[in-house]
């Protein structure tokens, strides 16, 4: 039962913090990121905390960086 709590809170609660901290830093230190593409993110990021985070790894990183 306790095996079972432990996975249970680690996918549930552990995996998308993570995520999105992870997300977060990389938003922060991308060099193309400005003023409200940046709140955008920011505010996907941490509103949908698994699907904003999947986007910024996906897509935005690479569309921030055509821009340039």
């Amino acid at each position: 039962m306790a095996v079972s709590y432990d996975v249970t809170f680690t996918l549930v609660i552990v995996l998308p913090l993570v995520l999105m901290v992870v997300a977060l830093v990389s938003a922060v230190r991308h060099p193309g990121l400005r003023d409200l593409v940046q709140v955008a993110w920011f505010a996907l990021i941490v509103l949908a905390p698994v699907v904003g985070p999947i986007l910024w790894f996906v897509a935005g990183r690479k569309t921030v960086a055509a821009h340039q």
